[in-house]
Order: C-alpha cells, then sequence, then structure tokens
C-alpha cells in the first residue's frame, strides 16, 4: 500500500503532552497514544484535513495539521491509516456528510449527541451515514486511565466545571480505539508517537 497520503486516509496524532486526559484513557494501534484524528480530503488540487476541533469542524491544509502534531523537539506525531479496498466505496458519501458538518461546534465535553462533535465522533457519524447504519463500532467511553482504573483528575475538573457528572460509560468512540479497527490498514506511524511500539 502506498505510503503518499491519499483522500480517505485517517490521520491519527497527538496535539498535547505525550500522556494528556485522552490519551492516557486508552491505548490504540501497538499501543500508540493518540488524542486526535482528522480525514484526508482532496479539494481542487490541495490536501485538506477534515476535522472537529476547538472551536468547530473545520477543513484546514494538511501541512497545518502536522504542524500541531510536533512535540518539543519539532518531531510530528502522526499516523496514518487506510480503509482496506472492499470498503473504500463508503468514502465518497462518508466525505461530503463530513463537508456538511463544516461549522459545527466542537463537543467540549465528548457527550452523545449530533449539535456538537468531538474528533471521532465526526469520523463514525461520516461513516454510519454512508453506510445507512453503524459502521465504526461505538464503545463505551472511559474517564479513567487504562493502567490504574482511576478517572483521570483533569476529567473530573473538567466536569465539575460545567456541573454535569462525568459520562463514564457513555456511547462513544476514541482516536485510538479507531486505529485498533480490523478495516483500517496502519502503513506509517512517525517514530515521535507517544507508546507505539515497532
Amino acid at each position: 500500500m502506498s505510503s503518499v497520503v491519499a483522500h480517505g486516509d485517517f490521520i491519527f496524532s497527538v496535539l498535547g503532552r505525550d500522556e494528556n486526559a485522552i490519551s492516557a484513557v486508552e491505548a490504540g494501534y501497538r499501543g500508540a497514544r493518540f488524542d486526535h484524528v482528522g480525514i484526508a480530503v482532496e479539494q481542487d488540487g490541495a490536501l485538506l484535513v477534515l476535522e472537529a476541533i476547538d472551536p468547530e469542524v473545520k477543513a484546514g491544509p494538511y501541512a497545518n495539521y502536522v504542524e500541531r502534531s510536533k512535540n518539543t523537539e519539532g518531531l510530528p506525531r502522526l499516523a496514518y491509516a487506510r480503509l482496506l479496498p472492499e470498503y473504500r466505496h463508503w468514502l465518497p458519501a462518508a466525505v461530503r456528510y463530513g463537508m456538511s458538518q463544516l461549522g459545527v461546534y466542537y463537543d467540549k465535553l465528548f457527550l452523545p449527541s449530533e449539535r456538537q462533535l468531538y474528533c471521532s465522533e465526526l469520523i463514525v457519524d461520516m461513516f454510519a451515514h454512508a453506510n445507512g447504519g453503524p459502521f465504526f463500532r461505538e464503545t463505551p467511553m472511559s474517564f479513567r486511565r487504562d493502567d490504574t482504573g482511576n478517572i483521570l483528575d483533569d476529567w473530573s475538573r473538567r466536569y465539575a466545571h460545567y456541573g454535569v457528572p462525568v459520562p463514564e460509560g457513555a456511547p462513544g468512540s476514541h482516536p485510538g480505539g479507531l486505529s485498533l479497527d480490523h478495516r483500517l490498514h496502519v502503513y506509517r506511524v512517525e517514530p515521535a508517537v507517544p507508546g507505539y511500539q515497532r
């Protein structure tokens, strides 16, 4: 499979610290600790990344997406995956739906609602729409460290600030879990991705 980034490729990334409130709750492909995901979209000869990120769903230049993933040493923390050929026929409808969501507010509380979207939720919704039903499986969300089982302080503080309980166990998705889906072929992982085991 080509290592050149193509339309429809999933780009998993790390935007915050190597270990943060999102990456600490679920390991992804070969132990990688992702906290974000977007999907590559070719438009008018340019490569963009469609993503749900604060403050809203947007499609921005691929180069900017790469730049945001860099660690303090300037190394990108990205992994690239492609749908296996037998599933790629869903891409056109999925991308059309995703682009129709531009401007939808980002969901800072990761709640199961279509009025706001977080990164992996956007992609799950895109393919559910294209498929006419669930495609990527939703799972009970966890806000607990996967090594200790304790809810992270960052999550406790965030939900306390908004006056709502931590939605432990609510249906949802996570970039790490999405990277493990058997219909995706991960074809490149940058060495700086935290937790990745070759």
